[in-house]
């Protein structure tokens, strides 16, 4: 039987919740390969293999908590993600999340469709959808499946023998409504009927099975030519800062430098509790990608993975080493952490547990404020971050150990 939008109902499935609800790209390049789309697409800094969307949803996380791709897909962006990946008879897939749409874009999709025939469709969070068909080297059908009828009479005036072939296919595979002028649907299957809709056009079926054992190379393609940072997609090298003076600007590329970097350390939270002094000490270790694992005089404190999170209880500990280490993520996505204070700052010279230190002082943040933190002057790791009421310190820091894959594994 020919392929309907019934067909794609494993889109609403628990397993693909978070992509459809936060938006989604699917696009089927013909006669191409996944370096050459990449390429082509000048993607910067790395690329990450991951399998499936799992594997790719993992990767587009690791750029994010690494500072390379910020997290909050309304704030303006100069790269999106994107995963590609050979599927076999020539043919690209390539997926995008979180209302990226690079892959229903002529601008920045052109250097692959000038040159291949390509279908896509996408989805945002806003509930903003569309499906576009190029075919030598011309956009030839573009409309919103949600509600098609207007984008599909102009493209029949445009395009008047593709646009016949998406009408007599929409009306075959379902799920895309013509006829819904007065907006009476209670059940929408736009994304599946979209799906379906690229099948019958590519002859390439993206079956869940595919999105789950496709090899996917994940990679960064900006979406802008103004010039940035060097550093800016990829981690800078680790350049300890030694001199007599550091800028914000300098320190905060140290910083950046061991964003990949696990850490054992000694953490000592001290608060102030109106006429009480606390006093919490703990030992850590922290992998960027793989969790926060405590323990304390009692015995094991907590363990957070990515997956999972167990502690010893009644409450959350309040000592939260990531919190530290990454304290960027301490102030709104929307400003960008070297901006947060003037790049041209200068440090003040401290030591924290005898390590030399640069110190800033910040402006409040999700936690209140200001905030001064001293960062390591070789390495960039926050060593003390205080506040009025709230000091946590470091110390027996320990960089790049290697880690048993145990150590963040949940007890039962």
């Amino acid at each position: 039987m020919a392929t309907t939008y019934r067909d794609y109902l494993w889109f609403r499935d628990e397993e693909f919740g978070g992509w459809r609800s936060n938006g989604h790209v699917v696009s089927l390049i013909r006669d191409a390969t996944a370096v050459g789309v990449l390429d082509a697409l000048g993607a910067v800094g790395r690329r990450r293999t991951g399998v499936g969307y799992a594997g790719f949803n993992q990767r587009s996380m690791e750029f994010e908590r690494l500072g390379l791709v910020r997290p909050d897909s309304s704030a303006d962006q100069t790269v999106q993600t994107v995963g590609v990946a050979d599927i076999g008879k020539g043919r690209v897939l390539l997926i995008q999340q979180n209302s990226d749409y690079l892959g229903v874009d002529d601008k920045l999709f052109g250097p692959v469709t000038k040159h291949h025939e390509v279908v896509s469709h996408f989805s945002n969070v806003n509930a903003l959808s569309r499906f576009m068909w190029w075919r030598d080297g011309q956009r030839k059908v573009s409309f919103e499946p949600m509600i098609p009828t207007g984008d599909l009479e102009r493209a029949q005036a445009a395009s008047p023998a593709e646009a016949a072939t998406v009408l007599a296919l929409i009306t075959e595979v379902g799920g895309i409504d013509l006829d819904d002028y007065h907006g009476t649907r209670t059940e929408f299957f736009h994304i599946e009927g979209s799906f379906a809709l690229a099948e019958r056009l590519t002859g390439v079926e993206v079956s869940k099975e595919l999105l789950r054992s496709a090899v996917f190379t994940v990679a960064m393609v900006p979406t802008t030519a103004e010039p940035e940072d060097p550093h800016a997609h990829e981690l800078p090298p680790r350049t300890p800062l030694l001199g007599n003076h550091a800028t914000w600007g300098e320190v905060h590329q140290l910083y950046r430098s061991t964003a990949e970097a696990t850490v054992h350390a000694t953490m000592v939270l001290s608060e102030t509790q109106g006429r009480a002094k606390e006093r919490h000490e703990v030992e850590f270790w922290y992998s960027p990608f793989d969790g926060t694992r405590q323990i304390d005089a009692h015995g094991l404190l907590s363990v957070v993975s990515h997956v999972d999170h167990w502690h010893r209880g009644p409450f959350n500990p309040i000592t939260w080493p990531e919190g530290l280490l990454a304290i960027h993520r301490r102030w709104e996505p929307e400003t960008p952490f070297h901006v947060v204070i003037d790049p041209t700052s200068q440090a003040t010279p401290t030591e924290v547990s005898g390590k030399r230190a640069w110190e800033f002082v910040f402006p409040p943040g999700f936690w209140g404020g200001p905030l001064t933190v001293a960062f390591d002057a070789r390495t960039g790791v926050p060593l003390r971050a205080e506040s009025t009421y709230r000091t946590e310190e470091l110390s027996n820091v320990v960089l790049d150990e290697s880690f048993s894959n145990d150590l963040f594994v949940v007890p039962d």
